[in-house]
């Protein structure tokens, strides 16, 4: 009878793993990057921005974040700006001040990865660079923000060596998700 007990355990334990469904695979992360006067956008997409009025970076944040922190420190030695922005919802002090937050907020978590806080600025534009127009979910979400400029920097440099699925155009994307709407201007 014994036996017969381990038999059926070690029958149901292989039933139930072969029922069990894998988890789904993690997706590389893709940087959405333009370049521009200054040098290089880093736009982080909408699924690590910021929930309305916060500036704690989402957990999705992470695998972005490293991948930035290799450019910084792997692939350049240009200084990064780090430029927060809010949508226009709320006061225009406190926004100003909550932008300036959400880009101390990013350069913090750089920082624990190893990019030097001496190759870092912060600044708060609240609600003054809007990249889409704030009449809808959509638009608010984009416009909280961060941008990650490697100043000086060019695409071809900061891309050259790297999976070339790892990067995709920033505004191609935007235009994606909003047409005709994008603010060409935000970027900057």
């Amino acid at each position: 009878m014994k036996n017969w007990t381990r038999y059926l355990t070690l029958i149901m334990a292989i039933a139930l793993s072969a029922c069990a469904t894998k988890p789904p695979e993690k997706q590389p992360v893709k940087l959405a990057v333009t370049q521009v006067d200054r040098g290089v956008v880093i736009w982080l997409p909408d699924n690590v921005l910021f929930e309305f009025g916060a500036h704690t970076l989402s957990p999705e944040a992470n695998d972005y974040l490293k991948l930035v922190a290799h450019l910084a420190l792997d692939r350049t030695t240009e200084s990064l700006a780090l430029e927060g922005h809010t949508d226009s919802v709320g006061n225009p002090d406190y926004n100003q001040a909550l932008s300036l937050k959400r880009a101390d907020a990013v350069a913090e978590a750089l920082g624990k990865l190893g990019v030097p806080a001496e190759r870092m600025t912060t600044t708060g534009f609240g609600l003054t660079r809007l990249l889409a127009p704030n009449d809808s979910e959509v638009g608010r979400r984009l416009n909280r923000r961060v941008e990650i400029i490697v100043l000086n920097e060019t695409v071809a440099h900061l891309s050259q060596g790297e999976p070339s699925n790892q990067f995709e155009d920033a505004f191609e994307k935007l235009k994606a998700e909003l047409g005709e709407r994008v603010n060409t201007g935000g970027f900057r």
